[in-house]
């Protein structure tokens, strides 16, 4: 019997207007009745996920940096992992180097290296890939007023903000060049002490290479005394590769990369097609 669901959030539970169906939502909340956890899980931090579940009044676990972090459904921390101050100077050089600027997924909120001008754009080009906007003119307004960006913070000086008592969970950065992420992602998988992924194939998520969403999983499911095939995951992407490898009772989303589809056991429907309800109900035996 299946007692832990854990969904990936964009390109799974939300659909391409990023809003949870009326399906999806109804079939999370059923699983819940019956007595089952269910946790998202997103390379989001708690402010990117929090004004999701308040506006469906969805009440849920949380594995949150691509698994830097698990909140329980009151959003208490109860795991984190946090990436060393030096390997994090480490990165940035790196990134610098080519051009890359970062932005750091902290206990803090989200800082950047970058300007606020460079930043905005910055945004703008991830807008346009997620969002499918052509105009760069228009990716900019939207860029914008995101909350995302009126919340970020700013690091004048990185030595001195890496010498406070700031942790880092996630590394994030996104460029417009496919070439220069593929060649910085071959240089970042040589550090052992990481774990690189992506959501897209022009950004980059890194975290300590404990800090993944299956293996941060499968640690809370162990502590409630959860077996493994009791959890169920779902998910379409790079940084939901660990789930995949961790659990055996497994949904890609049909619009999945091929990569998780390989390893998937079943295949389910879109994210527009509410995939993940058709999920659960085949999980669960109630459709």
């Amino acid at each position: 019997m299946i007692k832990i669901i854990a969904s990936d959030m964009d390109g799974t539970l939300l659909n391409s207007n990023h809003e949870i169906s009326k399906e999806n939502l109804e079939a999370v909340k059923k699983a819940q009745e019956l007595g089952v956890h269910f946790t998202i899980s997103t390379g989001r931090d708690i402010d990117g996920v929090l004004p999701v579940l308040k506006s469906y009044g969805l009440k849920c676990e949380c594995i949150l940096s691509n698994g830097a972090e698990y909140r329980d459904e009151d959003f208490n921390i109860l795991e984190t992992i946090n990436i060393e101050k030096d390997i994090v100077k480490k990165v940035i050089e790196m990134m610098n180097k080519v051009g890359i600027k970062a932005q750091l997924f902290t206990d803090r909120g989200i800082f950047t290296t970058d300007s606020q001008e460079e930043a905005l754009k910055g945004l703008a080009y991830m807008v346009q890939s997620f969002q499918k906007i052509e105009s760069f003119e228009e990716a900019l307004e939207v860029a914008r007023n995101q909350e995302h960006f009126n919340n970020l913070k700013y690091i004048e000086n990185l030595e001195k903000f890496l010498e406070t008592s700031v942790e880092i969970r996630k590394i994030f950065a996104f460029y417009n060049d496919t070439n220069v992420i593929r060649n910085m992602k071959f240089r970042l998988d040589e550090i052992e002490e990481l774990a690189v992924s992506s959501s897209f194939r022009d950004n980059i998520e890194i975290t300590n290479k404990m800090a993944q969403k299956g293996i941060i999983l499968a640690k809370v499911a162990k502590k409630m005394g959860v077996k493994r095939d009791e959890v169920m995951v779902i998910g379409d992407s790079f940084n939901d590769y660990s789930m995949f490898t961790e659990f055996t009772e497994s949904f890609a989303m049909e619009n999945a990369i091929d990569e998780i589809k390989k390893v998937a056991k079943y295949i389910t429907d879109t994210n527009d097609n509410a995939g993940v309800a058709k999920a659960i109900y085949k999980a669960l035996g109630l459709k």
